[in-house]
């Protein structure tokens, strides 16, 4: 028979080992950081993957909660960047060039490689047919120095034309003004989105001439940036959303009917447009997020030529592979 002091000696070496032990704290026990992240475009495909990892549960696996937020354009990211009112965004990498001038981020994994999901696109009145055809005629872009007008740029560049037979760009602001000049011919072909230049496709108010991505790489499309405040404050958290971002690209690759209907979901295209964009689109995604030094150079070379650099930047003050699984 154990004595009532054996007992008590027993009970108190048990708590002295409970109260030395680590705490465990389960997945499920703790809760979901809460992660604010925004995208340029409402209707991008390879962006919808942000909506797709949320809504099949990857995200939450990784014990996240995302915020998915469309801030139309790079420049209304990067204030929201400084604001603080988003802690990660999903843009493109010529967004170097607002890490340069103080952005408060990180760029923190490559997305996506050469722009296959940048088009050249014409009426479809059989005035235009080749390339060839484009010469010293008129091609609108979002704005001055965007990726859509370097990208608009490079037709000229690559075919050799200087002087009056270089394209002339015209810049329109959003792609409906750029539709409606189309329309009217004050221009004669579109620097847009795969997906803006399929709906104009399906609607007859136009042609695919040419993809980007054949003309232009090594090239880094897209890239993911961090806010210094997160990578101060949650580190953990962040890490976590790269491989659970990863993760979705990985799943996407191989599940294109499911992923299509969380796709769709998010950017309201037809099935007949998002599987054209998932066919097209898929290829230049990465699954690893490691910046390769010639796509980067190639992005920082496209800035100077827009103006929007003076010089190459020291790459390790702007971007880092430290949060990579």
């Amino acid at each position: 028979m154990i004595s009532s002091t054996t007992r008590r000696a027993a009970l108190v070496l048990i708590a002295a080992a409970t109260l030395a032990a680590p705490a465990f704290d389960p997945p499920a026990a703790r809760a979901a950081d809460h992660l604010r992240v925004a995208k340029p475009a409402a209707i991008g495909f390879g962006f919808s993957m942000l909506d797709v990892g949320i809504a099949n549960g990857i995200f939450a696996k990784h014990g996240l909660d995302v915020e998915s937020i469309v801030l139309f354009g790079s420049a209304k990211q990067h204030q929201a960047m400084i604001a603080h009112a988003i802690d990660i965004s999903l843009g493109a990498g010529t967004d170097i060039a607002f890490l340069v001038k103080g952005a408060p981020e990180k760029a923190v994994a490559a997305l996506a490689g050469p722009p296959l999901a940048f088009v050249a696109m014409v009426r479809n009145d059989g005035k235009i047919n080749t390339v060839a055809d484009l010469k010293g005629k008129r091609i609108s872009a979002s704005t001055v120095g965007s990726l859509t007008y370097w990208l608009a740029s490079q037709i000229s560049v690559k075919e050799g034309w200087t002087g009056a037979d270089a394209m002339t760009i015209v810049p329109l602001g959003n792609f409906d003004a750029m539709r409606a000049a189309l329309a009217t011919g004050e221009i004669d072909a579109i620097s847009a989105t795969l997906e803006g230049a399929l709906l104009l496709e399906k609607a007859g108010s136009g042609k695919l001439l040419l993809s980007f991505g054949d003309i232009v790489h090594p090239f880094l499309t897209h890239m993911m940036l961090a806010n210094d405040d997160l990578i101060a404050r949650n580190p953990d958290a962040l890490r976590r959303f790269i491989a659970a971002w990863f993760e979705t690209v990985s799943w996407m690759k191989t599940h294109k009917d499911e992923g299509l209907r969380y796709s769709m979901a998010a950017t309201k295209l037809p099935l007949d447009v998002s599987s054209k964009a998932y066919d097209v689109e898929m290829p230049m995604f990465f699954t690893d997020g490691h910046f390769d030094p010639k796509d980067v150079a190639a992005v920082e070379h496209a800035l100077i030529e827009t103006g929007q650099l003076d010089k190459l930047p020291d790459n390790k003050k702007y971007i880092t592979e430290e949060f990579l699984p």
